[in-house]
């Protein structure tokens, strides 16, 4: 998960935290299409093969506390 960039790496966070794709777009100022490009591409990179498994990726790598709380 470390060849992630930056914005890949808050889009991880954000899907993390339970954003659906629209949310996302929104929050970062993309169009929906481009997040899902953004997600293809993490998920290819970090072999993830769903959100949730993604969401388990990011915590292992502690970009999120579990217990954290927006």
């Amino acid at each position: 998960m470390d060849t992630l960039n930056a914005l890949e790496k808050q889009i991880v966070v954000l899907v993390a935290q339970g954003h659906t794709n629209r949310e996302i777009a929104k929050k970062l100022g993309l169009a929906e299409q481009t997040v899902r490009n953004y997600l293809s591409a993490i998920y290819a990179k970090t072999g993830a093969k769903n959100r949730v498994r993604l969401t388990r990726l990011a915590l292992r790598a502690g970009w999120i506390d579990s217990a954290r709380q927006e």
